[in-house]
């Protein structure tokens, strides 16, 4: 490991590195690609000595307003200064005037990491793709263009084409020099990414290094882009609860417009007994509130009352059957817990809570399990008419029966067979409200209960159903068989929020 100074030169050295080529870089791809080589072992603090950026606005308005709070001479000058910290605003020019420069000297470096990851993520590729992609860079360095976001993002474009991404030509104007910054500084995002996508020599970047971009990701989109309304004052008057409604209903479709996905057309997993192979075309997205919605479609308000707010978790639930969503596999995978459908399912609501719960609540969990059950066994039905998969779909639905009949028996539906139960149950004609029977009569059985579940019983439905929410027994680590698609669809949102982090977007 080294040194605090030996770090210190280094990095002194690349500062120098780096002034030398500000503003005269262009004809000299060379050295670019020489100081983009001598950044590779650095983390992000290391970076941020040398690109160094003026205040985001936060920041910078919290230094203005103390230095107005000690200079202060009333208690109402005082006060305003506390309160300017709040206040969106342009900052001015700082002293750092290279700034800009520096910006675009970083998109120069980001055209031969770009140039790096390409290289990694098709190292097991076919010859001709490989030979596509280098044509990519090998014509721009060729054409002097290089290091224009302009033709940077077409070479974007064009490898997101091959990965499956689900909307075409995502990026556009990626000029850094563009991005202001108002929560991050406005190179926060171009700094995370190098400072974990710059990939070892021909292999892929370690899973740990996607997770700490998609942590960036996620804290970036609460900062910017809040979907969800402030429930902890009751004090807004009509208008201004009409107003913060409005705000996240808008910024709920932004985020759903913003986190396409792309497709995985043969996510594989392996079967429960046996070598037997189950294969399913699924969508991976960033966050899981991209398929969400509100229950009622909108948080809605009572005067005296905070604002009331509830998702929709039959929807997410039903979602999950054919989407991976980066963010809570992250959660996953960090925290060592259940895919977020199977968390609503069996352990939100586990024994230890059930006594503090009101009987509506306990109820519209149970009529949430109910749910899950017929939106897994309409959509095995749909997946059994691939013949390909009709033989393994089938033991699924065998599986699921078996579960049905279980939870179902304490409510002595007289039924001659699963079908015939499964219509006696739901009501197949409806598109919202299923269940046939009168939600009361659910109250009747417990998955918890050891009367309708035994405790291995309880634990292998956990576990089937993880494996219907695409995150069990799967032949590969997602992240290792996605890492090049998902490195390229985290530049997209890191890119994007940069993009939208502005003064003016403050309080949106």
């Amino acid at each position: 490991m080294r040194s605090k100074e030996e770090l210190d030169k280094i990095i002194t050295e690349i500062t120098a590195e780096k002034e030398a080529l500000r503003g005269s870089f262009s004809d000299d791809p060379d050295k670019v690609s020489d100081l983009y080589c001598s950044l590779k072992g650095l983390n992000i603090d290391h970076l941020k000595k040398i690109f160094h950026a003026p205040e985001a606005v936060v920041e910078q308005n919290i230094f203005d307003a103390t230095s107005k709070i000690i200079a202060g001479e009333t208690i109402e000058e005082k006060a305003s200064a506390v309160l300017s910290i709040f206040r969106p605003k342009n900052i001015k020019k700082t002293s750092r005037k290279n700034f800009k420069e520096d910006m675009r000297l970083l998109q120069g470096v980001f055209f031969f990491l770009l140039r790096d990851i390409c290289k990694a993520g098709t190292f097991f590729a076919s010859e001709e793709r490989k030979s596509k992609i280098k044509e990519l860079f090998d014509s721009a360095l060729e054409e002097k263009s290089w290091y224009l976001p302009k033709k940077q993002s077409e070479i974007l474009n064009k490898i997101n084409k091959d990965l499956g991404f689900l909307k075409e030509d995502p990026f556009t104007d990626i000029d850094f020099t563009k991005f202001e910054g108002n929560y991050f500084k406005a190179n926060e995002g171009v700094l995370r990414i190098l400072a974990n996508f710059m990939p070892p020599e021909n292999e892929t970047v370690p899973r740990e290094k996607l997770i700490n971009v998609i942590n960036f990701v996620r804290e970036h989109q609460e900062s910017i882009l809040k979907i969800f309304p402030n429930r902890k004052t009751s004090n807004y008057s009509q208008a201004e609860a009409h107003e913060e409604i409005t705000k996240v209903l808008t910024n709920l479709e932004k985020l759903k417009e913003l986190d396409f996905g792309f497709k995985d057309p043969d996510f594989t997993q392996m079967f429960f007994a046996g070598n037997e192979k189950f294969r399913r075309e699924i969508t991976c997205k960033f966050f899981e509130e991209s398929e969400m919605e509100w229950l009622n479609k909108s948080p809605s308000f009572k005067l005296g009352k905070p604002i009331q707010a509830t998702k929709d978790d039959r929807f997410t639930n039903r979602s999950a059957l054919n989407h991976k969503f980066l963010y809570p596999e992250r959660n996953r995978i960090t925290h060592l817990g259940a895919n977020v459908a199977v968390y609503k399912l069996f352990d939100k609501y586990s024994d230890q809570y059930t006594d503090s719960l009101k009987y509506e609540q306990i109820l519209n969990w149970k009529m949430l399990v109910f749910q899950a059950f017929f939106d897994s066994y309409k959509y095995l039905c749909e997946l059994k008419k691939d013949p390909a998969q009709k033989e393994n779909t089938e033991k699924l639905i065998i599986i699921l029966n078996h579960y049905f009949k279980k939870i179902t028996d304490p409510l002595n539906i007289n039924a001659a067979n699963n079908e015939e139960l499964w219509h006696k149950v739901f009501n197949f004609e409806e598109e919202t409200e299923n269940l046939a029977l009168d939600p009361d009569e659910i109250s009747k059985t417990n998955i918890y209960n050891e009367d309708v579940l035994d405790k291995d019983e309880f634990d292998h439905l956990k576990k089937f159903m993880s494996f219907l929410y695409c995150s069990e027994n799967e032949e590969e680590d997602f992240f290792e068989k996605h890492a090049f698609a998902i490195q390229i669809y985290l530049i997209y949102l890191t890119l994007e929020l940069a993009k939208m982090d502005k003064a003016k977007e403050k309080h949106q």
